[in-house]
């Protein structure tokens, strides 16, 4: 009997804790991170009677996790993808809801701005047109600098939430680091609460969904996690140990973060989390928010550097060139954040060109011209040749052997450009047939001897610098000013200038106003020669010296010179003397104005001028007002022979502008005939060009063109027509700038050959890309999801009808064992009733 007893009550327990396994599981069905627990029932040992084997029952063993690590690791895996892109599709979203708002995005300010420049355009003088450009101006330099505010707005409130869930990271991590601690007193994984157990799957996948991770767990269910590349990189708990992650901005790379494992311990930087929320939110800042502000910024920058490059080429009503329209504060400069308008006066809105041209009334004609300006690119030199380029002082240049061939019997010295300062270009050992020949652009012929009609073939080509049409004139050849070209100061010979000597206090030795000293000439060592000096060879002052009979010794020249010049008053004398073997000229002492210059004659040339002692200098005092072309040319190249000659050069320095030196002067345009026209500068009458009237084939006006300034003619000009060029001073006669600014609108400055509207236009589809990119990517990922999820839970999730059959099956297992104590029991009774 107590054998059929004892086999019915170790059922009857084993089947108590059954049920109470089972009603746990339905207890915690919504539990989460709970782990179906199943019950293991295992066979009494049995007892031999006899020669056979009855059995005793049966036992509880243990309660056991329904449990799969490689499921239970896949689904943290696709938690951790899916979680990335839920914030990533939502800062998108805002992302793109801000670019493209009308009220804060830039399409429409632009769109703006661009039309109150068009409408400026059409009348330059209206002030209430010059305050809505300066209005829709300033409305686009807000609109830049309200969206940029948006953009950080994101980039602080994703930088707050990535420091937030950071912090989370560090709690779950010393959580986990606890977790650990509570598993070691045990030794193997069997013998854990379940419950120990199922917190630290629940905290693993918490942190999953943070940041994607790598696991290994030990015998006894020990984690150690890591956010490395492997598991040996970037651990964040091992044993009881956690280290925390550190969020630092980047010091090399601006609105970069960077995280750094246990920054104040033993730092260890980490590999760029691209995984979880923080990866979403970092691939977010990293691939789309920071692209779009430096797109923003740079979207400024070129806003600013093009609008700015127009406008300050322009007029404002002022007759004052125009400034910078937009600016950058000085703490924020190329930054969207700093764009401001910098011009506040309507008036000093630069609407008009810098020229203007004006149709003499008395034209017969009815032709109407209208002038733009464009830096005009020449054939040719753009400098002095070689080394002399560089002759700035206090450096002086030497070209020692400048070869002729006789093919052309010239050769091209280079470009003395606008702007040069005080130039000093010296021809050294000259042959009998060599000279300096200087022209302009246009063939104004302005120092040297007369060229033929085979040497102005040759050298008046756009291949030498000349401008297309150029024509060859000797109207103001070796003048003296101020019936000079343009009125410059050019001289060919040798010269001797006022000298400044600086003094000092003899007591104090104080610097004191220096003291003017009189014109010196000093020439080279004198060698005489048996030929004769013939008249007309040189000028002294513009004065043409007699002749000289031969031999010439030093002597001779010094009674020559001083008979010459005995006349003279002797306040402005120039006297001629001997010093150290050197032909020397002077002035007198108290004469401290007037210079001395030895030139040549009408049958001078630089080897003349040798003979007594000096050399040949192209001196251009001040600033020449145009680009002029220099030449060496040689009538004494016997043929198919070379010569060669050495030059030396030095200036103060270049600082011209074409177009400002246009503006400065006042040009006139007179047709001398139909089809034929003078450029004449007003100020000096000089005659700049003189050209034939060419049709352009590409056009169906006439134009013609000097120097970058472009007149075109609605119909052909006729004989008699003039039309002047001036500055455009009171900055309302031409619009050509405002019309400029509104090209800018389809000009494709931007890189990628795109225009200002569209380089933003492509970045905001470039954001909604990424938007619907990261929708598709989440619609997949939480399909994944949602299967690791559901293998999760058909292996570890308790089922209602799952549990309720084990619950019956549980229940009638226990009302049976317990029919078994019943039926022992009235057994055991039975006998005890036996009498």
């Amino acid at each position: 009997m107590s054998d059929l007893l004892s086999i019915g009550s170790s059922g009857v327990t084993a089947y108590q804790r059954a049920l109470a396994t089972v009603s746990n599981n339905i207890a915690n069905v919504n539990t989460d991170g709970y782990t179906r627990q199943d019950v293991s029932l295992t066979a009494n040992q049995p007892r031999q009677i006899g020669n056979s084997y009855l059995g005793t029952g049966a036992r509880f063993d243990r309660v056991q996790r329904q449990y799969d690590a490689f499921v239970e690791s896949n689904l943290r895996n696709s938690n951790s993808d899916l979680e990335s892109q839920k914030p990533l599709l939502s800062y998108v979203n805002r992302l793109i809801d801000v670019m493209g708002d009308e009220s804060i995005g830039l399409t429409t300010a632009m769109n703006l701005f661009f039309e109150s420049a068009r409408d400026l355009a059409t009348d330059p003088a209206s002030v209430v047109s010059r305050s809505i450009f300066l209005r829709d101006a300033d409305g686009l330099a807000a609109r830049f600098r309200q969206l940029a505010g948006q953009f950080d707005l994101l980039d602080k409130e994703t930088r707050q939430s990535v420091e937030t869930d950071v912090g989370q990271i560090n709690a779950l991590t010393a959580q986990l680091a606890q977790m650990n601690k509570q598993l070691s007193k045990n030794s193997s994984e069997a013998s854990q609460p379940s419950e120990l157990l199922d917190q630290r799957d629940l905290l693993l996948r918490e942190l999953s969904s943070l940041v994607a991770i790598k696991t290994r767990f030990e015998t006894n269910g020990a984690v150690i996690v890591s956010v490395g590349d492997t598991l040996d990189q970037g651990i964040l708990v091992n044993q009881n140990i956690s280290r925390e992650i550190n969020v630092l901005q980047s010091n090399i790379e601006t609105g970069r973060l960077e995280f750094v494992i246990d920054a104040y311990g033993k730092p260890e930087t980490m590999p760029g989390i691209a995984s979880g929320k923080i990866g979403g939110v970092m691939s977010f800042r990293d691939q789309v928010l920071n692209p779009a502000s430096d797109s923003l910024d740079n979207l400024a920058t070129a806003m600013v550097r093009e609008v700015n490059l127009v406008h300050r080429d322009g007029v404002d009503a002022e007759g004052q060139l125009g400034g910078d329209l937009f600016g950058f504060a000085t703490e924020k400069s190329g930054q969207a954040s700093g764009m401001n308008l910098v011009v506040q006066d309507a008036n000093r809105v630069a609407a008009a060109g810098q020229f203007r041209v004006i149709d003499n009334p008395l034209n017969s004609g009815s032709a109407q011209a209208r002038v733009a300006y464009t830096p005009q690119q020449f054939s040719g030199p753009t400098q002095l040749r070689g080394d002399l380029a560089l002759a700035k002082a206090p450096q002086i240049a030497t070209l020692p052997s400048v070869t002729i061939e006789a093919s052309q019997g010239f050769t091209s010295l280079g470009l003395i450009p606008i702007g040069t300062k005080n130039l000093a270009l010296t021809l050294q050992t000259p042959g009998p047939g060599q000279t300096l020949q200087v022209l302009t652009r246009d063939g104004r012929h302005l120092i040297g001897s007369a060229l033929n009609d085979t040497q102005q073939g040759l050298m008046l080509k756009t291949s030498s610098g000349m401008e297309v049409g150029a024509t060859y004139s000797t109207q103001t050849l070796n003048r003296t000013a101020p019936a000079t070209y343009l009125g410059m100061d050019i001289f060919m010979g040798a010269k001797a200038s006022v000298s400044l000597m600086q003094q000092f206090n003899a007591t104090t030795g104080e610097a004191q106003a220096p003291l003017a000293v009189a014109a010196k000439l000093t020439g080279n060592t004198f060698v005489g020669s048996a030929d004769p000096i013939a008249a007309n060879t040189f000028q002294l002052n513009g004065q043409n010296l007699p002749a000289l009979s031969g031999p010439l010794t030093l002597a001779s020249v010094v009674n020559w010179l001083n008979t010459a010049t005995a006349n003279d008053p002797v306040a402005s004398r120039i006297t001629a003397s001997i010093q150290d073997g050197k032909l020397v000229l002077s002035r007198p002492t108290s004469n401290t104005t007037q210079d001395i210059r030895l030139g040549l004659g009408a049958n001078g040339t630089p080897a003349d001028l040798k003979r007594l002692g000096f050399d040949t200098t192209l001196s251009i005092e001040g600033t020449t007002p145009d680009d002029l072309l220099v030449f060496v040319t040689d009538t004494a190249i016997p043929a198919n022979a070379t010569s060669s000659v050495s030059v030396q050069a030095q200036f103060t320095d270049i600082a011209g502008d074409m177009k400002q030196a246009l503006r400065a002067s006042e040009l006139k345009v007179s047709f001398t005939s139909d089809s034929r026209y003078q450029i004449i500068d007003t100020r000096t009458q000089s005659v700049l060009a003189e050209r034939n009237l060419v049709p352009d084939p590409l056009s169906a006006t006439p134009s013609l063109s000097y120097r970058g300034l472009k007149l075109e003619f609605s119909t052909a000009p006729k004989k008699g027509d003039e039309f002047t060029i001036d500055n455009n001073r009171d900055g309302i006669g031409n619009n050509e700038t405002m019309l400029a600014l509104v090209a800018l609108e389809s000009e494709r400055i931007m890189p990628g050959g795109l225009t200002i509207t569209e380089a933003y236009i492509e970045r905001v589809n470039q954001v909604g890309n990424v938007a619907r990119q990261a929708a598709i990517a989440e619609q997949a990922l939480q399909v994944v999801y949602q299967q690791a999820q559901e293998a999760r839970d058909g292996i570890s999730g308790v089922s209602l009808d799952e549990e309720a059959s084990a619950l019956v099956r549980f229940q009638q297992a226990y009302q049976a064992n317990a029919k078994v104590m019943q039926t022992a029991m009235a057994l055991f009774d039975s006998i005890l009733q036996i009498r």
